[in-house]
């Protein structure tokens, strides 16, 4: 049986199902890079403006009890757990602090492939460290097609 699929912002999502907290949500499965097939539509984007742009977060994030779920309107939006970081990384930065005017999003890619480095207990190779920054891109640029920031 085919998924249920809803828009959100430019692309099409798979609905997960319906959750109630301070009202009721719908959860979209949203693809990260790997999922993805090409390049979303905002990519070209992200690729020419990556030390420049300063992404607006247009979303919310609801605490429930440890967990800081990323909503949308009425969307409660389903992330791997690296993109999920990356959301948080992306509103801690520029939603909740105050970045200075050198601050964008190349700045924030930067910080989180300096984690995965810490998580792995090595470095990056320049390769795996470039793979990375295209990935983190592609999914600064589905965020940005579903419209949780802009």
């Amino acid at each position: 049986m085919d998924s249920v699929k809803v828009k959100v912002g430019n692309l099409e999502l798979d609905v997960a199902g319906k959750v109630t907290l301070d009202k009721e949500y719908t959860v979209v499965n949203v693809p990260d890079a790997d999922e993805y097939k090409g390049f979303p539509p905002s990519w070209e984007f992200v690729k020419s403006h990556m030390l420049t742009w300063r992404p607006y977060f247009k979303g919310k994030i609801m605490e429930v009890g440890e967990d800081r779920i990323p909503i949308l309107g009425d969307f409660i939006l389903n992330l791997t757990e690296e993109m999920h970081d990356f959301l948080l990384a992306i509103y801690d930065t520029f939603k909740a602090g105050r970045p200075s005017i050198e601050t964008n999003i190349s700045t924030v890619i930067t910080e989180q492939l300096n984690e995965v480095e810490r998580k792995l207990g090595r470095s990056l190779t320049s390769d795996e460290r470039t793979e990375m920054y295209v990935r983190y891109g592609v999914e600064a640029a589905i965020l940005r097609d579903i419209g949780v920031i802009n």
